[in-house]
């Protein structure tokens, strides 16, 4: 079989998982504040990585294991508080909008009528109707139509003191580089009834323009192929915090695979590759690939010189196999895959899908480097809440995972 990766002679496989959930669990311990801007969590997270690298013993590309790069970011770091009858639960109840802005009162509730969008006469009585005393609520699956209708809507919604959108399935906090002037808050339907019609609130929001953050890079020098690179890729960043006391732990996304990395590091430490094996670690992936679109700009290393990359990112489960993000494109590479995996039965299914700007591998995809971005597949639902934890995290076919990427990068030569 010829390919473009590594050759190792008397391999063994030797990834540890009490080590795994130590990793896992740290990451995902309140110290680092969901790995966000507020409270420093990111940078926290960055130098216990280093530090992890420093352990296991791979080589500095440049002064020292840290990237650095700026970018904006909202932050909640301070007041976070929202009273509908009963105090409601960051999190658990409602989230604010990665845009929302600062404030605070108590202010009787004004119940969009969404029959606006079919009535003029609605919709001509709701543009002259004074809500700027008022917190206005409205099931956020009209917001979209509220941008498509006018800007009039959208700038008289916002003339209120606080805005209430009701979401009926789950809370998905997102990241944003921008804050507006007003408080928006996404709740669940099921914690707001229709009888609200007063509601405290105080939020703070600090937006930062120029946030540091940093990558996180080391190597493994190849014994006879020094300048040629295979690339293991993993964002640490997550979420952050809402307020001082609601954080998201990220444990499927990404602490999972920034342990995975961990483990293919120690492996190609004691088991010496013939190719140079780079890993990274990016930051601000959650905010929009930021971290691996600087490295692209920025490269510690002619991109050239990538044979391949593979980008680790949600690996936590497993039960219905996982997902190979251009592997429709790199077919050759994709076949070695399910050969290794037939032959192995290690996993119930690999499936491919084509090109995706969902993760840290697209920035080098778009020039040109050969690339694979692998997530697993099925068992926990969790994703962008506070319920994404480690000891709900299965860890399904982490072992089988990591054999295939050992074996895949073994037959490639």
């Amino acid at each position: 079989m010829s390919s473009l990766f590594i050759l190792i002679s008397g391999y063994t496989f030797s990834q540890d998982m009490e080590r795994v959930h130590k990793t896992i669990n740290d990451l995902c311990s309140k110290k680092f504040h969901g790995r966000g801007a507020a409270f420093g969590g990111d940078s926290l997270a960055a130098a216990y990585l280093g530090n992890e690298f420093k352990i296991i013993g791979l080589t500095t590309l440049l002064s020292d294991y840290y990237q650095s790069f700026t970018y904006g970011i909202n932050t909640f770091p301070g007041a976070m508080y929202l009273k509908a009858d009963k105090p409601l639960k960051p999190g658990e109840d409602y989230i604010v909008k990665s845009t929302s802005g600062s404030g605070k009162g108590s202010y009787s509730v004004y119940w969009l009528d969404t029959l606006l969008f079919t009535d003029e006469n609605k919709w001509n009585e709701f543009l002259q109707t004074d809500i700027s005393q008022k917190i206005i609520v409205y099931p956020k699956k009209y917001f979209k139509e509220f941008n498509e209708k006018t800007p009039d809507l959208i700038s008289h919604i916002y003339s209120a003191q606080a805005i209430i959108e009701l979401q009926d399935k789950k809370l998905t906090m997102g990241l944003a580089d921008q804050s507006f002037e007003k408080p928006v808050f996404e709740v669940l339907s099921s914690s707001f009834p229709r009888t609200i019609k007063k509601v405290s609130f105080a939020i703070d929001n600090t937006l930062i323009k120029k946030h540091k953050a940093r990558n996180v890079i080391g190597f493994i020098e190849g014994k006879t192929k020094k300048d040629s690179f295979i690339v293991i890729a993993a964002h640490y960043d997550h979420l952050g915090a809402l307020g001082k006391k609601t954080f998201f732990p990220g444990a499927n996304d990404n602490a999972s695979g920034v342990s995975m990395l961990l483990e293919l590091a120690h492996y190609y430490k004691v088991n010496s590759p013939e190719y140079s094996m780079l890993f990274i670690a990016f930051a601000g992936e959650e905010s929009g690939l930021i971290g691996s679109s600087y490295f692209v700009n920025h490269p510690a290393i002619d991109l050239k010189n990538i044979h391949f990359l593979i980008n680790l990112d949600l690996l936590g489960t497993g039960d219905d196999g996982i997902m190979v993000v251009n592997g429709s494109i790199y077919k050759k590479q994709f076949n070695e895959l399910v050969s290794i995996n037939t032959k192995d039965t290690l996993l119930p299914a690999i499936k491919a899908r084509g090109e995706a700007a969902n993760s840290d591998h697209y920035p080098f995809y778009k020039r040109s480097v050969p690339c694979f971005f692998i997530y697993t597949l099925g068992g926990i639902s969790a994703y962008h809440d506070i319920h994404d934890i480690p000891s709900t995290l299965p860890l399904t076919k982490y072992k089988e995972v990591f054999k295939l990427l050992t074996l895949f990068l073994k037959d490639e030569h």
